[in-house]
């Protein structure tokens, strides 16, 4: 597939010009631009390839913006342009945000407080509740997806970002039923199957909430083969047994947004946000560990299972765009199940 170039300051982008490149993932880059008139600035997302030989994802794109449009809530981050490049390529206009990613706070902060956990999570699941209300299931929450804003006044919120491979119940799949995109360290057993759900989002909560509480993911392993082995089969230990002070009622909590069984999850963003209210006001009234000195290390890990119908072959298609990092579990990628193993 043919990759164009890169946008260069000064490039007339529709009625903004281009001030420079903000990031870039396997499907395209960000950049901040400024309206030449009255100094309106924004963010515009560009695909990498041309229209022409990128349809599907040029159709996505656009869902993209109607889905946002269609969720309107505060902590969604806007989208209120699209159109396309001369050279072909679709790109979008999206609101400009001041702040950082959860990614880049998690590698300068983590691990966080109690505290400011459950604000961040809140901060994300209002939107994703909003999201699930309106029939869309996000399909690939991570730290890059999550922006905490700072404002003038050092006000901060939570905003979602990037709906690019959402789906949403009234409109068409861009991915046939029995592949799924994700991004690998954030999957739950049914979208590694390419069955995501509503509750699908709720597991990569979950897999955030371990992140923001232990400083390290669910499974710290690198190998993708692996790592989607042990999101299908093997329950996490006790999260207290890494950091004793996180509550035993958030520890439920995070345990229940982790079950491999979809079912036994809440059934949607809203339920687990009520349940996490619940959980952080039980944590008030009980008493946590005493502190038992350093993090300790992972300890034997269990499976969930020894069904043979669980014991998925899995193959990972990788994007071939120049900037995903190897075996990196926040790329988005695409999954194909294989068939089960006898």
């Amino acid at each position: 597939m043919l990759m164009l170039m890169a946008l260069a300051a000064g490039t007339a982008v529709g009625e903004y010009e281009v001030v420079q490149v903000l990031g870039g993932g396997a499907m395209g880059e960000v950049y901040e631009a400024v309206h030449p008139a009255i100094g309106k600035r924004v963010a515009i997302k560009v695909m990498r390839s041309p229209a022409a030989e990128a349809l599907t994802e040029a159709r996505r794109l656009l869902e993209e913006a109607r889905v946002v449009n269609a969720i309107k809530h505060a902590g969604i981050v806007d989208i209120f342009g699209a159109n396309v490049l001369p050279d072909g390529r679709p790109y979008l206009v999206m609101e400009l945000l001041e702040g950082e990613s959860l990614h880049e706070h998690l590698r300068a902060n983590a691990p966080l407080d109690v505290d400011d956990v459950a604000w961040l999570l809140e901060g994300l699941l209002e939107p994703l509740a909003a999201a699930h209300k309106a029939g869309v299931t996000h399909r690939d929450l991570k730290p890059t997806n999550v922006f905490i804003t700072k404002a003038a006044d050092g006000t901060r919120r939570v905003k979602l970002l990037d709906f690019g491979v959402a789906h949403r119940v009234d409109r068409e799949r861009f991915t046939s039923p029995e592949v799924t995109v994700g991004s690998l360290g954030f999957m739950g057993p049914e979208q590694l199957s390419g069955n995501a759900a509503p509750q699908s989002d709720l597991y990569a909560v979950g897999c955030v909430a371990w992140l923001l509480l232990v400083g390290q993911p669910v499974f710290p392993y690198r190998a993708m083969g692996e790592l989607a082995r042990h999101h299908m089969l093997t329950v996490p230990p006790p999260i207290r047994t890494l950091r004793a002070d996180v509550p035993a009622p958030l520890e439920r909590w995070v345990a229940k947004l982790l079950e491999k069984d979809l079912t036994r999850r809440p059934a949607n963003a809203f339920e687990a946000l009520l349940e996490l209210r619940v959980a952080m006001e039980e944590a008030g009234e009980v008493t946590v560990l005493e502190d038992q000195g350093p993090t300790q290390a992972l300890p034997s890990l269990r499976r969930a299972t020894t069904d043979p119908e669980t014991k998925q072959v899995v193959a990972v298609e990788r994007s071939p765009a120049a900037t995903l990092e190897e075996d990196d579990p926040e790329s988005t990628i695409r999954v194909i199940p294989g068939r089960p193993r006898r």
